[in-house]
């Protein structure tokens, strides 16, 4: 009795059992014993990690990772993709950014991408982040999904005599200031730089005008800019446009030099792929961005997806396809992830059947699946994988039981299904 009571104490008890009143239970330790006895085999370690993960228990993590290294050491690459996401997920959770970060590689493709074509906005970063509501501290391939999504968010409002949208003063004020930037690109010439050498010279009178503001006095000690244009002094000052220093200079009667270089930002897919057929010879490319909130959607959907998931959508729905499901991939898209062609479905390969029987497309064709979830029932099946995408456990399994699965799902969505769960935009407005 003895011998048998200190040999059970020597085997760690994970907390959540403790927590959970099931310490006597006999599932839990079996699981432990079997993860233990077997510790290469997949369908005993995941038992263990998702029995942990269910009860929130620290030490799901060091079985999720046992999980993951058996699941490399077999081949079953698709499964260590979802494992690790799981894993770096719990271990943001704890706060171990180092681990999660090394996770999250793991799940990307080996290949390393070919980076984006750019476009060139107009005037400064710093400037354009201010009236663009961006962080002037984005990367640069972040610059364009970010303000996609203020676009998308911030930049129409529904007009009161008809269904379409009309451009809220936030994105008025962005344009705007986008055609100031433009009249200064003029005066900065080829080096883009915006140079006043002396206070009478003739570029002072140019700038100052383009700003909004005029010299009060003669040029010395006295000079004093006055607003004569508020619209454009608004703008001048919302951008951040250096005035003291510019004032400071005519009054020293120094040289003023101020960097106008336009900001590059990478796009995705290239600007030739979002520009309108009849815009592709003419107009700038943020021009046509900002003018369709429908695009930005897509853009902003597209930005969430990894590079290979991407690309295997781009390939299989034409632009306008996209476009028209835009909403339900902004939505809903986050969670899709095709790898060798195959799209990693919840559950894993014995799923496949589950998910085959409710879309009618296999997830071995990875692009065919996310295309249907896309079109199908409004994004009703698409928040249904996002759903069932977050569920790990026993909860998951029941619920993807093939017949099941089809029943609920039906039940779900109910006979009506539009609108859908994701609201889309209208149509482009043209301004």
């Amino acid at each position: 009795m003895t011998g048998t009571a200190i040999r059970r104490r020597a085997t760690p008890i994970p907390s959540c059992w403790r927590r959970c009143g099931i310490r006597g239970t006999r599932r839990a330790p079996a699981r432990s014993r079997a993860a233990q006895s077997t510790p290469n085999n997949p369908a005993a370690l995941t038992a263990y990690a998702e029995f942990l993960d269910r009860y929130g228990d620290p030490q799901a993590r060091d079985a999720y990772a046992k999980l993951l290294a058996a699941l490399k050491s077999s081949g079953d690459n698709t499964r260590a993709t979802a494992v690790s996401r799981r894993l770096a997920l719990l271990d943001l959770l704890a706060g171990d950014r180092a681990a999660a970060s090394r996770n999250t590689t793991m799940t990307a493709p080996t290949a390393a991408a070919e980076p984006w074509p750019t476009t060139n906005i107009p005037g400064p970063l710093r400037s354009f982040a201010r009236m663009a509501a961006v962080s002037p501290d984005s990367r640069g391939e972040d610059v364009l999904p970010a303000l996609a999504r203020n676009v998308v968010t911030n930049g129409f409002q529904a007009s009161s005599g008809n269904e379409s949208l009309e451009p809220t003063e936030y994105l008025k004020l962005l344009v705007r200031y986008l055609t100031q930037v433009r009249e200064l690109e003029k005066l900065s010439g080829t080096d883009k730089a915006i140079k006043i050498e002396t206070c009478e010279s003739t570029q002072t009178g140019d700038l100052l005008r383009v700003l909004g503001y005029r010299m009060r006095g003669g040029c010395g000690s006295e000079v004093v800019l006055e607003t004569v244009n508020a619209t454009r002094a608004f703008l001048t000052i919302d951008s951040g446009f250096p005035l003291a220093e510019l004032e400071q200079s005519l009054r020293t009667n120094r040289p003023f030099v101020y960097d106008f270089k336009p900001t590059v930002v990478p796009v995705l897919y290239g600007k030739e792929f979002w520009s309108p057929t009849k815009e592709k010879q003419t107009g700038e490319f943020i021009d046509f961005f900002l003018s369709d909130p429908s695009l930005c959607r897509l853009y902003l959907g597209l930005s969430k997806l990894d590079r290979e998931t991407a690309d295997e959508l781009k390939k299989a729905m034409p632009l306008p396809r996209l476009k028209a499901t835009a909403h339900v991939l902004d939505f809903y898209g986050g969670m899709f992830q095709i790898r060798g062609g195959h799209a990693v479905v919840p559950g894993g390969p014995r799923a496949i059947v589950a998910w085959k029987e409710l879309t009618g497309t296999s997830p071995q064709d990875g692009a065919a699946f996310f295309e249907k979830l896309l079109t199908r029932d409004d994004g009703w099946m698409a928040s249904l994988y996002d759903g069932i995408s977050r569920i790990n456990g026993p909860t998951r399994d029941y619920l993807l039981e093939p017949k099941r699965f089809v029943r609920f799902y039906t039940a779900m969505k109910g006979r009506i299904t539009s609108p859908g769960p994701a609201p889309p935009c209208s149509a482009p407005i043209q301004t």
